[in-house]
């Protein structure tokens, strides 16, 4: 609670440029139709909505802190060769969710325009978006493909503690395949065609990449055996 108390602090005293780099995707194509405007419709709504991004973003923020304490409470339950994948699974996590999310806020744009391409099916319209719905939005899919993006941290760790191996991986590849498209589709919030591609094409290639780290794993476990 310390930890998302001091996240929430922090965002809140950066909140500008966090809602900048936010609204960024939206505020380039409202400068192509000025009429466009980001709208209020009360006048306790901008409270909230600064409320609700310090909170979610700080929460992102001290993550990594609040997984440390997560791990200090599980610790003591771990073998020492239980313990041994965590120190190169905890980076490659890190590195695995800021691809992610970094996948996500470059196809946020294309996401957007698909969704606003159908306001030009009702002539004169103008669009004025709610701040709090746009920005919510975002998070989730920024927060999506930051997740789903663990799959070989998550394959890695269940392989370490000998649940899965490579061979069932390969054995299963279809399924595997069926499963994270249909996860895919339910957790892209746009749900539109094209960004559950972009999420499931790159989450399938990180499976199969899996199979590799996964035989790794395995050879390091049989080490000590021997």
């Amino acid at each position: 609670m310390v930890f998302l108390v001091l996240g929430a602090i922090i965002c809140y005293i950066f909140f500008q440029p966090l809602y900048d780099f936010l609204a960024g995707p939206m505020l380039i194509l409202m400068k192509q139709h000025p009429n466009w405007k980001f709208v209020f419709t009360s006048f306790h709504q901008p409270f909230f909505v600064v409320l609700k991004i310090s909170i979610i973003a700080g929460f992102v923020l001290a993550a990594p802190f609040i997984t440390w304490q997560l791990w200090l409470f599980i610790a003591p339950a771990l073998t020492r060769e239980e313990k041994k994948p965590l120190k190169f699974v905890a980076p490659l996590s890190i590195f695995l969710f800021l691809a992610g999310v970094t996948i996500a806020y470059l196809l946020l744009r294309f996401a957007i325009h698909w969704f606003i391409g159908y306001v030009n099916y009702f002539p004169n319209a103008v669009l004025y978006q709610d701040p709090e719905t746009y920005v919510l939005f975002v998070l989730k899919m920024l927060a999506a493909f930051g997740l789903v993006f663990q799959l070989p941290v998550v394959l890695m760790f269940l392989a370490w503690v000998g649940i899965i191996n490579s061979k069932g991986m390969v054995k299963y590849w279809r399924h595997s395949v069926v499963i994270i498209s249909v996860v895919g589709a339910i957790v892209t919030p746009s749900n539109d065609a094209f960004t559950m591609l972009m999420m499931i094409l790159p989450v399938i290639g990180l499976y199969f990449a899996s199979i590799s780290l996964v035989k790794l794993v395995e050879r390091v476990r049989k080490r000590p055996a021997a």
